[in-house]
């Protein structure tokens, strides 16, 4: 089957069924869908567009994206674009994925522009003429000889880029169409439920799991413009979707709306709620399902399987939090280096086998050789199987940090941070160590109300991981950075968050007299200038070695025991100076309380103790 037999066949089923909702829009039954995917065959016929021309669709997320997606998929390949690019990344997609034509807006110079830098068509979406033509249903829809046949190309997606510059992954009609219809049933989707798309279509959780799922079984979608906080309960109330899907980003800020809010409507309709794109940290799921009431349902894939292989199953099925369920779509295994399988509770790398599961890159022959082995896509995922056959991702191959031959994953970390009351998003990552090869790093996000300090935070992290494990300095952030794509880059974190640091501080505040003297200390053994009390000793290149020498010159100089230790739990110049003028205090206390002692001591005691001792 292809799109356009797939939409035909609906409106033969049900032609006055709703499809398509949005706001501000009137509603597209399968019927209207059907007509609009007749009339636009012609239209672009009529623009030299046939089977296999590339359209690259420039529109904002909403009712006119959708409509194209599905009318202009249904006979050439689509290539949403991300609308957040900028021009010159704009281009340079253009012209890598060979596009032939740019569909946009009339009142949007942008795709007119790009079009004609690209020397392609330029073609403008007339979408109020396109549904106010009479439906017309005809036989002849459902034969597939007229257009692409199910192994063609439908969509190009581009990945996140998480590993390098972006790739693009081709997507047949067999191929989407298999992944809505399997996540469909696992869903268990009637033509009663009505879906809520809050993802954007250039991705494949949002046009697979947000569009065509909710398609695939007869049921409605409901088009927003993105996720909108103002917007969202409204949408709730007004169109009474069933469920929704979308990362765990939005759901964490629809439960901090909720909360606001005092709660949800009481009057909802959602059965249940899905989650995809990153791990949905299990104390976010248990706080959806005590806010609306219903099941969050975990799940896990990738743009390249056309967003689903796992997921968790729908009550009375077994969900277990920090989880990504069964496999569910493809066959998956996890592999040692070898390609040998794993035994349950074994971390390896995920690979996976399937009719969702995509047949290579497009243009990258020796990115293809690495992906796959014996048939199988390895995903690029590190993860593990419980007994039960549940699946656990701990992080990207990629992503392991090597910390002076320590090898780690971030997730690790990451999950240690959670654990910590004040912490409601967490990422950790690698930065460059001089001596170390690599240290971690930490950004986190604070709970609604909390005031933690980041060395706080780090000193309740000692004894949850091993002491190596816990990161020489942690950011305290609004928002963790994304790529472009909404994905997290790992490895490019240490640029984003100190580039921002350093454009919003001001002037450092001024050392106190025992930290420039820790300033000094840190300076000279070092070999780096230290200009503020919060620059860091593990971050401006130091390790163990040079932590017990710093201890050993500051134990010389102000008759003090700290260990190396000390300097590793406090390596901030104010953290160590506050660390080291408390031992001063204590030293000093107890020097006086000696002496005072001593004071006290008659010649009898004194006698007593030459012969005697204490």
């Amino acid at each position: 089957m292809t799109l356009r037999h797939w939409v035909a066949c609906h409106a033969h089923a049900t032609p006055s069924a709703p499809a398509l909702l949005a706001p501000g829009s009137p509603v597209v039954t399968y019927g209207d869908l059907s007509n609009t995917v007749s009339h636009v065959q012609a239209w672009l016929a009529s623009n030299g567009m046939v089977a296999g021309s590339r359209i690259a669709l420039c529109l904002p997320h909403g009712m006119a994206l959708a409509i194209a997606v599905l009318a202009v998929g249904c006979h050439t390949t689509v290539m949403a674009l991300h609308p957040g690019l900028t021009e010159p990344e704009l281009a340079a997609l253009l012209a890598d994925a060979r596009a032939d034509a740019v569909l946009g807006l009339p009142d949007d110079p942008l795709p007119a522009r790009l079009a004609r830098q690209q020397g392609i068509t330029y073609l403008t979406l007339d979408l109020e003429r396109l549904l106010s033509s009479p439906t017309e249903i005809h036989e002849d829809e459902t034969d597939t000889r007229a257009g692409p046949l199910p192994d063609d190309t439908a969509f190009v997606l581009f990945t996140s880029g998480t590993t390098g510059q972006p790739k693009r992954v081709p997507l047949t009609h067999r191929q989407v169409l298999a992944s809505a219809y399997n996540i469909a049933r696992h869903l268990a989707l009637t033509p009663d439920d009505r879906g809520l798309c809050l993802m954007p279509l250039f991705h494949s959780h949002g046009l697979v799991g947000g569009l065509l799922v909710p398609l695939a079984a007869g049921s409605s979608v409901v088009c927003t413009p993105g996720f909108d906080g103002a917007a969202f309960m409204s949408w709730i109330g007004g169109f009474a979707p069933t469920w929704y899907t979308a990362a765990p980003t939005i759901h964490r800020a629809i439960a901090d709306l909720a909360d606001e809010a005092d709660g949800v409507p009481s009057n909802h309709k959602l059965r249940f709620i899905r989650s995809a794109s990153s791990a949905l940290p299990p104390e976010l799921q248990q706080r959806l399902e005590r806010l609306w009431g219903v099941p969050v349902i975990e799940s896990y894939g990738m743009t390249e399987s056309a967003t689903q292989v796992a997921s968790n199953p729908l009550p009375p099925g077994l969900r277990k939090p920090g989880s990504v369920g069964l496999p569910a779509g493809a066959r998956l295994r996890v592999i040692d280096d070898d390609g040998i399988d794993q035994p349950a509770g074994d971390v390896g790398r995920i690979a996976a086998r399937g009719p969702v599961v995509f047949s290579g890159y497009e243009d990258a022959p020796a990115v293809n050789a690495a992906a796959f082995r014996d048939g199988w896509f390895v995903t690029g995922d590190l993860g593990w199987f419980d007994a039960d056959g549940y699946l656990y991702i701990v992080g990207r191959d990629g992503d392991t940090i090597n910390r002076g031959g320590e090898k780690f994953a971030p997730f690790e970390i990451e999950q240690a941070l959670l654990r910590l009351p004040a912490v409601a998003q967490a990422v950790a990552y690698p930065v460059q160590h001089p001596t170390l090869g690599e240290d971690v790093h930490a950004a986190v996000v604070l709970t609604r109300g909390s005031d933690a300090h980041p060395h706080a935070i780090r000193m309740a992290l000692f004894g949850t991981i091993a002491d190596f494990k816990v990161p020489a300095r942690i950011h305290i952030l609004d928002e963790i950075p994304v790529g472009v794509g909404g994905k997290l880059q790992r490895r490019r974190l240490h640029e984003k968050i100190e580039g921002t640091a350093a454009a919003s501080s001001g002037t450092a505040r001024a050392f106190s007299a025992i930290e420039a003297r820790v300033a000094a200390l840190f300076a000279g053994l070092l070999g780096r200038p230290v200009a503020s009390p919060d620059d860091n000793f593990l971050a401006l290149g130091g390790d163990s070695l040079s932590a017990a020498r710093l201890a050993q010159r500051v134990n010389e100089a102000w008759g003090v025991d700290l260990s190396a230790s000390a300097v590793l739990a406090a390596p901030t110049v104010g953290a160590f100076a506050a660390l080291l003028h408390d031992a001063i205090d204590e030293a000093d206390a107890l020097g006086d309380a000696l002496q005072n002692e001593i004071d006290q001591l008659t010649d009898e005691d004194i006698e007593r103790l030459l012969h005697h001792g204490p």
